[in-house]
Formats: structure tokens, C-alpha cells, sequence
């Protein structure tokens, strides 16, 4: 996973010197397990873990949070959700056997599947691909236009391509997109994965190269749009981001990772009222994974000179990352923006 240090902030404040490093457009951020109830733990068996990627019928990742729950008969329930990406992980799992259950999702089949969790082993990885409703069928046309005519050959590859990046095997998972798109020279999402993958890498020109040839190909997909836009802030052309993240926002307005990026790009151009709102909605939908909001708001607060309400975006940010390369620099504005005692008397 690359990552790159930019002073970022110098247009938001002037001598705050927080260090950006900019996400990813598929971030791979693990979905924490929450208890549905009290869970006991086994004393001296130590956690397991479980990881799983959640996929629609036509193999698509799910963007919209989804709700796993993972059963046991005498351990309780747990809870992950999904990333924007469909990834979801439980850690510190007692080992024994559970059921893995997705049911609550209108419009498809409820999905279960017995796992056993060793807490010796690797973690199981899952890859789930849900099934649709006789009644919701009708429904999927956008999303079966994506797959339509794409050869059984380029839709293998493409698939592989996903358990490569899935293991984090960034340049195994780019050549088997170049085998699909060399199968079928249309296929606009092995395209837009292409650009997913370099991004990964840091090689933001050959990323720019694969996003433009898959907008090309549907120049009006939230897919290619938002993953676009998102290159695009971290490329720092800020103006052509908003306009790309803004259209795209408009067919996917649940992507946490959309609004966070949109409120960055936002941010970086002055604008910091309509930035504020797009980065509390990517808190509010994707919680603790979006940790880079809270910094981005801490900014523009002390900037306005809400200085109680900056702290707290900081303090937030940090509990998320206290081991962040910049989370130093982010105690420095703390300590240098807390009322002293003196002052306090």
C-alpha cells in the first residue's frame, strides 16, 4: 500500500503543518466486529480472526454497507459492515465453529455459511456473492449493463484479478486485468480496477491512463466517476476533482470514501462550509474507517477559530491513529492550542 506526504493544509491554515496521507480509493480499512450482545471469551484460547469480501450477482463489489453477523450457539452474535470496498473482518474471535449470516438485505437471498475459526491458523477469507430476489431482478439493469457481453474468458481473469488484490497482490492483480481487457477491450470495470491497482501503487499516471480509457467507455458510471475524482485529489487538481465527485455523488451518495475525498478537495480549493458538510457525512457514513475526516475538520474549525471544536477532531483522530506519521505534529496543535492553566484562572 503506498502513501504519500503532502503539506496539504498550507491553504487551510497558515503554519499548520499536518501531514496528508491521502487514502486510497479502495481502502482497505478492516470492518471492526461489534458485539450484538454480551460476548464471552474463553479464557486462554486466545482470538482468531475471519476476513470476507461481500460481491454482488455479477461478481461487483457492494459500495453500500451490508451487516455480517457472525453466530454461535454459545458465544452470541457479532457484527461487522461492510467497507465501501465490501470488505469485512471479526478479530479476537474465540476458535470453535459459527455460522456466517447476511439476511437483512432487501432485495436478496439471505446468504449463511458454517466457518470454523482455529486461532493457531490463518484467518479464513471468504469471498460471498449474494443472489437476488425473483421479485428484485427487474431491478439490476444498471448493474447487469456493466457485465453485459463480457466473455466468460475476461470475466475469469477479472475475477482472479480480484482474489489477487484481495491477498494484496497488487501487480499479480493488474496482469490479470490486462489479460481481461486483452480478452475484451470494452470492459469498462477491469479498466476502472486497473486504475484502482496502480493507484495502489503510486503510479498515478498509468492509474490516470486506465480511469480516462474506462470513462471513455461509460462516461456517465458512478464507478469510473468516483474512482476518477478521487485520483484526481490526489493528483491535487482539486477543481476537476469536486466536479467529477459531485456528479458521481448524485448516483452513489452512501460512498464514505466519496464524501471524504470530496470534503479534501473542497478543503484544499477554500471552501470550507460546503467541505465541513461533506466530511461529516462521511463520519456519518463511514464512521471510524474515514479517521482522515476528523483531522480535515479539526483544520478548517481552528481556521474559523472554533478552537473547542477543533481540539475534539483532533483528539477523535488521534484515538482512530495514534500511531500515524503525523500524529506528532497533530498532538504539537493540541499542545499549542489548549487554553493554559494560567490563561484558565
Amino acid at each position: 500500500m503506498w502513501q504519500r506526504s503532502k503539506a496539504m493544509f498550507g491553504k487551510i491554515l497558515s503554519g499548520l503543518a499536518l501531514v496528508l496521507f491521502l487514502l486510497l480509493v479502495v481502502v482497505r480499512v478492516t470492518a471492526q466486529s461489534v458485539p450484538g450482545g454480551p460476548v464471552p471469551t474463553d479464557a486462554g484460547w486466545g482470538g482468531g480472526g475471519l476476513t470476507g469480501i461481500v460481491l454482488s450477482p455479477t461478481g461487483q463489489r457492494f459500495s453500500r454497507r451490508v451487516s455480517v453477523r457472525l453466530r454461535s450457539m454459545d458465544k452470541g452474535d457479532r457484527v461487522a459492515t461492510t467497507d465501501d470496498n465490501g470488505n469485512f473482518a471479526f478479530v479476537g474471535v474465540p476458535r470453535g465453529d459459527y455460522v456466517l449470516i447476511i439476511d437483512k438485505e432487501q432485495g436478496f437471498e439471505p446468504f449463511s455459511q458454517n466457518v470454523t475459526i482455529l486461532a493457531a491458523s490463518a484467518p479464513p477469507h471468504l469471498v460471498i456473492r449474494l443472489r437476488l430476489k425473483e421479485e428484485a431482478k427487474s431491478e439490476t439493469g444498471v448493474i447487469n449493463a456493466e457485465f453485459a457481453n463480457v466473455p466468460s474468458r475476461a470475466m475469469a481473469f477479472y475475477q482472479k484479478a480480484f482474489e489477487q488484490a484481495q491477498a494484496g497482490n497488487h501487480k499479480a492483480a493488474i496482469e490479470q486485468l490486462q489479460k481481461a481487457i486483452a480478452e475484451y477491450s470494452n470492459f469498462m470495470l477491469a479498466f476502472n480496477e486497473l486504475g484502482v491497482q496502480y493507484l495502489r501503487l503510486g503510479e498515478l499516471d498509468k492509474a490516470d491512463e486506465a480511469l480516462t480509457k474506462a470513462l471513455k467507455l461509460a462516461p456517465d458510471s458512478a464507478t469510473p466517476l468516483l474512482t476518477h475524482g478521487i485520483l484526481l485529489t490526489v493528483m491535487e487538481k482539486f477543481n476537476l476533482a469536486v466536479t467529477e465527485l459531485q456528479t458521481a455523488l448524485k448516483q452513489r451518495e452512501q460512498s464514505a470514501n466519496g464524501h471524504l475525498y470530496l470534503g479534501q478537495a473542497l478543503a484544499n480549493l477554500g471552501r470550507f462550509a460546503e467541505a465541513e458538510v461533506q466530511l461529516t457525512r462521511a463520519i456519518e457514513l463511514g464512521g471510524d474507517e474515514v479517521k482522515d475526516a476528523h483531522r480535515f475538520l479539526g483544520a478548517i474549525y481552528l481556521q474559523r477559530g472554533e478552537r473547542k471544536k477543533a481540539l475534539a477532531e483532533f483528539e477523535i483522530y488521534l484515538k482512530l491513529a495514534p500511531k500515524a506519521k503525523d500524529a506528532e505534529k497533530v498532538r504539537q496543535m493540541i499542545r499549542q492550542n489548549k487554553p493554559s492553566q494560567n490563561h484558565a484562572r
